[in-house]
């Protein structure tokens, strides 16, 4: 078996990223594939993309989170990221300094976590796709909209869609929120079925 593995490398193991237990029955084939663009969009996209990245960290990978302004160190940590493996970029509005930027930071990073700039064209998204792909990184592309993204100038292999059934904590109005059942709409070109999931979550 060795020496077929050898003859033809594409039968090698394709080389992924883990995810923690909560996420293995719901993301494609359990694990982070490197090379791969992660798409998580709704209501609590920014929280679940931290979940998304939180093991590999942990692993020992490094995370670059680039342009999320309303990302805080303390939801972060809470949803297990390992920070002191983890680099804020936050990239110039133009839109050659921004692709530079995040090109650069893809180089150097396992794992990039990424806003969507407004500036941003399909030509520099598939630019930075092919270049993932090129170094086996895994991309999280974070879009806040509450609609499934219908069309994006990525083309994602897993789309993670959210929205919120119920928040917890809150008491006729009092108190303050401490988790939410989120259901998880999963779509993309990498998955073979969509499906849906129901998690309760932090954050």
């Amino acid at each position: 078996m060795r020496a077929v593995i050898e003859q033809f490398p594409a039968l090698s193991p394709v080389p992924t990223l883990p995810v923690v237990a909560a996420l293995q029955s719901i993301v494609p084939d359990g694990v982070l594939v490197r090379g791969r663009t992660v798409l998580c969009s709704g209501d609590a996209a920014v929280s679940l993309a931290l979940l998304v990245v939180a093991a590999a960290t942990q692993a020992g990978s490094w995370l670059a989170v680039v342009g999320v302004p309303n990302l805080g160190l303390l939801a972060a940590s809470e949803q297990g990221v390992a920070l002191q493996r983890t680099v804020l970029v936050t990239p110039a509005d133009n839109q050659r300094e921004w692709a530079s930027t995040v090109a650069t930071v893809v180089d150097g990073f396992d794992v990039v976590m990424l806003e969507i700039s407004r500036n941003i064209t399909v030509s520099d998204a598939r630019k930075l796709q092919t270049r993932i792909q090129a170094r086996r990184g895994v991309l999280v592309v974070v879009d806040t909209a509450r609609q499934p993204a219908v069309q994006s100038v990525f083309v994602p292999d897993v789309v993670l869609h959210t929205t919120t059934q119920q928040w917890h904590g809150l008491d006729d109005g009092a108190g303050h929120a401490q988790s939410r059942d989120v259901r998880v709409q999963v779509s993309g070109r990498r998955v073979p079925k969509p499906t849906q999931h129901c998690m309760h979550h932090v954050g």
